[in-house]
């Protein structure tokens, strides 16, 4: 029965694809990652009905990952086949040009954002690398697009408030207290909420005078799928070594995601000046900060995905409009790393026919570009999606097979 699921997702998408790639299966390659056995040893459990506890999987990326259109494709068809454990973890905030396939966050009062990526900013900066701090009378609402589904839900959020503690209004009026957990001198502290599915959306959060929100979790409580979609619009990969390492491991521990999905490379192709030697000695950083953080997970690099540049600084590569300076220095960087530090590793960019693919995306009769070539439509990120999907369950069937032949013999 998988083997006919997978026959009919192939077959939905080559119909989808534009005709570069039609023919086109990019498999998922595994450079030796020595937590990828228990990843899809654990994704059969939960298919099959004999694993209780959900599995967390975190999306860390540039605009790709924050506008959650690749995300949220990637999210429904996991939770489709694997069981749907939640929302899981959002931004502290409406963060301008990011959004939510989920939920619609808006932001009342007044809020500082601080962001990591902006080198004018500082602070403790939690995973996703947004602080926002109430200047008073703060107010963070949470509606949720679709029906939450039936169960018991809860609410975390990180956070930092020195005397008055967070609260949370429940639809219908109720305000509980959100103490914050652990050591009071904490940089970030867990607060906690219970939930009935039918009090989910309309949540707020009523933020103390020059408290801080690190991000806002919301996970149904049953065996399935989560995935954080923890995008930061116009970021590198090396915005994760400004993340407090003591946070991230806290964080990352707390969560436990068995698979990380670092989806950066895009800004860094439109640098002109980019050395491969320095931007690999920074991805390597952060992949290995990410392992020590969260030991039991899997690391999936997903490489730079095709766009253009019609202006110079540019690259010709035989394509009608040129590449970003550096595109196939990073793709070439990102593909190294992932054999050195023994990653998974997805082509983006031959999943979408090489690197003159945006160009003939724009031109399909549904385009998947939009016209800057750099970003998707919606159904161009539904197909990246819709591919990856299939090339992780392609993987898993692989391996375990793999593994059943290896304990026969």
């Amino acid at each position: 029965m998988k083997y006919l699921t997978l026959c009919l997702w192939l077959l939905v998408l080559a119909k989808a694809m534009p005709a570069v790639a039609a023919n086109k299966t990019t498999p998922l390659l595994d450079y030796g990652d020595r937590k990828a056995p228990a990843l899809w040893q654990s994704l059969r459990d939960l298919e099959d009905k004999k694993r209780q506890e959900p599995i967390r999987i975190i999306q860390l990326g540039d605009s790709h990952t924050a506008g959650d259109y690749f995300t949220g494709q990637l999210r429904q068809r996991l939770q489709n086949q694997f069981g749907n454990a939640g929302i899981g973890w959002l931004t502290p905030g409406y963060i301008t040009n990011q959004r939510s396939s989920q939920v619609l966050l808006r932001s009342t009062g007044s809020w500082k954002l601080s962001d990591a990526k902006q080198h004018k900013h500082s602070g403790v900066f939690p995973v996703g690398g947004f602080i926002n701090t109430s200047a008073g009378n703060s107010i963070l609402e949470i509606k949720v697009k679709e029906v939450p589904a039936t169960g018991q839900w809860r609410l975390n959020i990180w956070q930092n408030s020195r005397q008055t503690p967070w609260s949370l209004a429940l639809p219908g009026g109720k305000v509980h207290k959100l103490p914050g957990q652990g050591d009071a001198k904490a940089p970030w502290r867990l607060s906690t909420q219970e939930l009935d599915a039918n009090k989910v959306s309309g949540l707020k959060l009523l933020a103390p005078s020059g408290g801080k929100l690190g991000g806002v979790i919301l996970d149904r409580m049953a065996p399935g799928i989560t995935l954080d979609a923890l995008g930061n619009n116009g970021s590198v990969a090396n915005v994760i070594n400004r993340w407090d390492s003591s946070t991230l491991r806290n964080q990352l521990q707390w969560r436990n995601p068995q698979l990380i999905i670092l989806a950066y490379g895009t800004n860094e192709a439109f640098g002109k000046d980019l050395v491969p030697e320095t931007y690999e000695a920074e991805l390597r950083q952060a992949i290995r900060s990410l392992r020590g953080a969260a030991p039991e997970a899997a690391i999936l690099l997903v490489g730079a995905p095709s766009s253009a540049k019609s202006r110079p600084p540019h690259i010709n590569v035989g394509c009608r409009v040129p590449l970003p300076p550096s595109l196939i220095k990073v793709q070439n960087s990102q593909r190294r790393i992932a054999r050195q530090e023994g990653t998974l590793y997805w082509d983006w960019s031959a999943m979408m026919g090489g690197n003159c693919g945006a160009q003939f995306w724009l031109k399909q009769k549904t385009p998947f570009m939009r016209p800057d070539l750099v970003h998707m439509s919606p159904e161009g990120y539904v197909a990246s999606a819709d591919a990856l999907y299939v090339a992780l369950l392609d993987e898993m069937d692989k391996a375990l097979k793999r593994l059943a032949v290896a304990q026969k013999n």
